[in-house]
């Protein structure tokens, strides 16, 4: 089931059928299961490296914010790519191209700031080293998947 529900923006499905509530629920529950497993195995050393109280006495829920985020941050990449009539996967041409990859990467991560902006706000240093993480360890990923044949390109 696509979450726009087949719905369409002057002619242009809103997300496409790639964003599906089976792939929402997927993420947002593997994350909760992904973080509670992280605090319970992590123990004291979770509890020392938690940046947030509800990280450190919550993780489930904490996981639910990541997880909510990770998929809300997509959904206006999505859209915007439908509406430009770019198909899911794939890339625009240039002049586009680089901000699109960027986006493409980071999107998510904008996502999960901005939902646990409710709960915790890093200050702009820390911010700085995820994004860069965000773009080195999310094309990382997507090689590893197109590895495992899970996707079939990096991005």
């Amino acid at each position: 089931m696509p979450l726009d529900g087949g719905c369409t923006v002057r002619g242009r499905r809103l997300l496409g059928a790639n964003k599906t509530l089976r792939g929402a629920l997927v993420m947002v529950a593997a994350t909760v299961l992904a973080t509670a497993a992280l605090a319970w195995a992590g123990g004291a050393v979770h509890r020392e490296l938690s940046v947030a109280d509800l990280q450190r006495n919550h993780a489930w829920l904490w996981g639910l914010l990541l997880g909510l985020g990770y998929i809300l941050g997509e959904l206006p990449n999505s859209f915007t790519k439908r509406q430009l009539d770019i198909p899911p996967g794939a890339a625009p041409r240039h002049p586009w191209r680089a901000f699109f990859w960027a986006f493409d990467q980071a999107d998510s991560l904008v996502g999960i700031l901005v939902v646990l902006a409710f709960v915790w706000r890093p200050d702009p240093a820390f911010a700085a080293v995820l994004l860069a993480l965000t773009l080195l360890v999310h094309p990382a990923v997507a090689g590893l998947m197109v590895l495992l044949n899970l996707k079939d390109r990096i991005g």
